[in-house]
């Protein structure tokens, strides 16, 4: 088991568990491999219909992926992480969405505090979100100088929306329970003391249906959803985006300015 993701079985649910609160349970690529093993190991248990995330953090569910990580020491490495292409594997952070769509369990998050960032769009692909009434969310990319992949943005823009993921992205704000109701962007909305438990209650419902019909639903749901296709074109345009925020001089300005916990300072080069 891993030091930073932990699981246990209960009746016909497996409940994961991040722990790392000295980093506010920031993801590392270690934390994204196991959870994506933990995941895939449950298909070859029948007695396991359910699947809950959560987090052992009393605030903050998750701050985003730890750009601070050696596995972010520089600008290509970070690009790896927005940018696919065809030869290339493809990061973990894109991996354990792809893990959580294609499983056939139903995935529940038990979102128990405040998220961030590429934590937010991992969760968003669970089947269920279930969310603290006194948490937070946010997507800082355009507060950090990152840009951001197009599979992620698509992904936003299929849960909640054009106006939604805008509204969200543009600003890098953070938003309260109330506006998460309103642009619908979680199921479910408890105090933070009920979240689990709730999410529990209503994973053994759901565990109680027939297995296979759950995955072929699951998996026709999906597919439709992501129906919608890019030409090589267009994307070839999105990463020359990408590649000129990478090159610009505010790509630095915010590694700096996140190094030296300060506000930075934009100036569009």
């Amino acid at each position: 088991m891993s030091k930073f993701v932990k699981y246990e079985d209960l009746k016909k649910t497996r409940i994961i568990t991040f722990d790392r609160p000295e980093k506010k349970n920031a993801f590392n690529e270690e934390m994204l491999v196991k959870m994506s093993e933990i995941i895939q190991d449950t298909e070859k248990i029948n007695q396991i219909r359910t699947i809950i995330i959560t987090s052992n953090c009393d605030k903050v569910f998750s701050s985003g992926y730890d750009i601070s990580s050696e596995s972010i020491d520089s600008k290509e490495s970070l690009l790896k992480i927005h940018i696919i292409d065809d030869n290339s594997e493809k990061h973990p952070l894109m991996k354990i969405s792809e893990v959580i769509v294609e499983s056939p369990k139903i995935i529940i998050a038990a979102i128990n505090g405040s998220i961030f960032g590429g934590a937010l769009e991992i969760m968003l692909n669970c089947d269920f979100k279930f969310f603290s009434r006194e948490s937070i969310f946010c997507m800082p990319p355009v507060k950090l100088g990152i840009f951001y992949n197009y599979y992620g943005l698509k992904n936003f823009i299929n849960k909640i929306g054009i106006s939604n993921t805008r509204k969200i992205f543009f600003t890098g704000d953070k938003y309260s329970s109330k506006d998460a109701i309103d642009m619908k962007i979680f199921d479910f909305i408890y105090d933070q003391k009920d979240v689990l438990k709730k999410s529990i209650e209503f994973s053994e419902k759901i565990s109680l249906n027939a297995p296979l019909s759950l995955a072929s639903i699951k998996k026709s749901i999906n597919t439709f959803e992501a129906g919608q296709t890019i030409n090589p074109e267009d994307y070839e345009q999105i990463k020359k985006t990408i590649l000129r925020a990478a090159e610009s001089f505010d790509y630095l300005e915010a590694q700096a300015a996140f190094k030296e916990k300060r506000p930075p300072n934009f100036s569009g080069k």
